[in-house]
């Protein structure tokens, strides 16, 4: 390797970890790419998944040049045409679109595919904000978490990762860190070293909860029970700290009453959790210091979800866990950034939940949605209510245009796929949601064929359509310099230049900072607020019980191979599960009368599908898992996103893919399925 050039990049992923890389390049490709051992968080290792990256980059089936539909809809039938021809042509169509229907009739719809600053949130807001498109509430994966955690704490900010290793008490709820956070399991270790006990919540045996010291596990949506029953046995054993919650909260007399019922007893039967663990997880809360709740945002893809972490949110308060260096209360330190936005204000036109985009497809007037504008996600495999948004996505009257790397489920519905650059073939800045680094990624290598950034993609766009306003057509450089230029004392020094020559660069924020304690409040009164979001009504939980002997809960986490279908072509991750899989409890297998390997019918009034049964520790009775997510050609065009709902969860208007219930049959039994 001695004639290979190194530059850092970053790794683009919707993942905690932003791990720093070093990207060999011989001028012309990337050659390898492994982790930057400099990075003093991620550490020179990396995941599974981006060990494997290489593969992606350079995989046979990346999308090369500007391709046009040649066939019917979802048939996959695309003729090679150059830039010209395409921009030419998807210029005509939109100035159709916007001088008959207006803006609104255009809809972007994008997430985390790349979440790169100038990837997700620079040119391309700027420019559907120019044509006065529909805007996209993007709430699909953290949304209600997040809103309910500015309505406690007024931001969303925890403890520095960095000081793991000081707390003496751990509680994952509803965290996977083996598979989705692994740069955060030699901290938890450190920790352990040093006397810390590591506790798991989670209705699934992961191999997180195999790893550590207890776990606990509820049923399937009843962490709200759970979290209220924990609040209401600090109350009624005097071991929560009244000074703390005097000094910095408000909402103490809302909070006690929603509690109060919440007995040892009600909260064991709410939840399958013995009444004893339950009063020892409360004794350890209440006395070990410091303590640290690392929760996941596998807790708020529920229909209670913003009640659930705000009832999470109250025992960090209550113990004043936050009086610590390494306590608190760690989901997201996404505010963290005081990076400034390069998209300007919104523009008063409509919005509309990406959760519900089958709906807006569908049934949208005045005007209807005639474009979809996709990049960074793939829709036809990762939104819910999956039948609606292939119906939608197959419409002959809707224009599509999807910027991609890869040929996608969704890419079979557009009219247009130009091809994208991969994050490390471009500029971008990245910050992340967990630790508290500013990463600068350089291209190591130009993008195969004609594929270019999304900056790139809308600076193109905006030249088709004619579009006059200046801010359409900054560079890269420029891009970044805009989003450093503040005075905020937490990236003073931080800038392009000093990047470029240090490209991995933390907040000055010290390490040893207590959030809320240390740092202003930010919400109106000043206060932490121990009273619930509107409209969340925690007080009225209630799941019901499972209603027949074929009904289950089924949850579709994520899985060490997968981050949503990113990397779904990656033929060396697919190798150990080639086929879509239900896991399933041995005792409900042998109740069904199901063997190992059999295939099944899973459904419920929304869709059906059939997955092979393989016998697992993971779910407990009366749940089943399908890992999330497949793309669809793999289980005969649909994957198990035909199950989960649109519907929005209580506050922040996030997914509720966590609040799906099916039912169960062997492949060959008479019984109808839904239709």
């Amino acid at each position: 390797m001695a004639d290979q050039n190194v530059v850092h990049g970053v790794c683009p992923h919707d993942c905690y970890d932003t791990c720093g890389l070093d990207l060999y390049t011989d001028g012309e490709r990337i050659t390898r790419i492994a982790g930057d051992a400099g990075h003093p968080l991620t550490r020179g290792f990396l995941c599974l998944k981006v060990n494997r990256y290489m593969e992606r980059l350079y995989h046979p089936d990346r999308v090369l040049y500007p391709l046009r539909r040649s066939g019917p809809k979802g048939s996959g039938a695309y003729v090679r045409v150059s830039w010209h021809e395409a921009m030419a042509e998807i210029a005509e169509r939109l100035r159709a679109i916007l001088q008959e229907y207006g803006g609104e009739a255009v809809l972007p719809y994008s997430f985390a595919g790349n979440m790169g600053t100038l990837a997700g949130g620079a040119l391309d807001a700027r420019f559907f904000q120019a044509i006065g498109a529909t805007q996209l509430d993007r709430t699909i994966c953290t949304a209600s978490g997040n809103a309910a955690l500015r309505w406690v704490f007024g931001t969303c900010l925890g403890p520095d990762p960095e000081t793991i290793p000081q707390t003496r008490f751990v509680l994952l709820w509803g965290a996977n860190p083996m598979a989705t956070n692994i740069h955060q399991v030699p901290l938890l270790e450190e920790a352990r070293k040093a006397g810390a006990r590591i506790w798991t919540i989670d209705p699934l045996r992961t191999d997180t909860a195999a790893r550590y010291d207890r776990h606990l596990r509820p049923r399937p949506g009843t962490d709200l029970p759970l979290a209220l029953g924990l609040g209401r046995r600090l109350l009624e054993t005097g071991s929560f700290d009244r000074a703390f919650v005097e000094e910095h909260a408000e909402g103490f007399a809302t909070y006690r009453p929603i509690a109060e019922p919440w007995t040892l007893e009600k909260t064991a039967e709410a939840t399958g959790i013995p009444e004893e663990d339950i009063a020892e997880l409360a004794e350890h809360l209440g006395t070990v210091r410091p303590l640290l709740l690392r929760v996941g945002y596998g807790v708020q893809r529920q229909r209670r979800s913003a009640a659930v972490v705000w009832a999470i949110s109250a025992l960090s308060i209550l113990t004043g866990a936050w009086r610590d260096v390494g306590g608190g209360l760690l989901l997201s330190n996404g505010d963290a950034f005081p990076l400034r936005s390069l998209s300007e204000s919104s523009s008063g036109a409509r919005t509309v939940n990406m959760v519900q985009l089958g709906q807006a497809l569908l049934d949208l007037r005045d005007p209807p949605v005639k474009a979809l504008i996709v990049y960074n996600a793939n829709p036809a495999a990762t939104a819910p209510d999956q039948s609606q948004v292939l119906a939608g996505l197959a419409r002959e009257d809707l224009f599509t245009v999807v910027h991609e790397q890869m040929p996608t489920d969704t890419t079979k519905f557009a009219d247009f796929i130009l091809p994208a650059a991969m994050a490390m073939e471009v500029w971008d800045l990245h910050t992340s949601y967990w630790h508290r680094y500013v990463q600068l990624s350089r291209p190591a290598a130009p993008p195969p064929g004609e594929a270019v950034s999304n900056a790139e993609f809308f600076r193109r766009m905006a030249r088709a359509l004619d579009l006059t306003e200046p801010g359409l057509y900054d560079d890269d450089l420029s891009l970044i310099r805009q989003a450093l230029a503040t005075d905020d004392p937490a990236l003073a020094g931080i800038t392009l230049e000093t990047l470029a020559e240090a490209p991995v660069q933390k907040l000055r924020i010290p390490a040893a900072t207590r959030p809320f304690v240390d740092t202003r409040i930010k919400t109106p009164g000043g206060r932490l607020r121990l009273t619930p979001p509107p409209g969340t009504a925690p007080e009225a939980w209630d799941v019901g019980p499972l209603r027949a002997a074929q009904e289950f809960h089924l949850l579709t986490p994520s899985t060490r191979e997968t981050i949503k279908s990113s990397f779904g072509n990656v033929a060396s991750l697919r190798r150990g599960h080639p086929e879509p899989e239900l896991l399933m409890a041995e005792e409900d297998m042998q109740r069904l009368g199901v063997g190992s390997g059999e295939m099944v019918r899973v459904y419920n009034h929304r869709g059906s599908l059939s997955l092979k049964v393989v016998p697992s520790p993971v779910p407990q009775p009366g749940t089943v898992v399908s890992y999330a997510v497949r793309w669809n050609h793999e289980s005969g065009g649909r994957n198990v996103n035909q199950l989960t709902s649109a519907e929005l969860a209580d506050f922040g208007g996030g997914a509720t893919f966590y609040t799906t219930r099916v039912t169960v049959h062997r492949d060959d039994d008479p019984r109808p399925a839904y239709t």
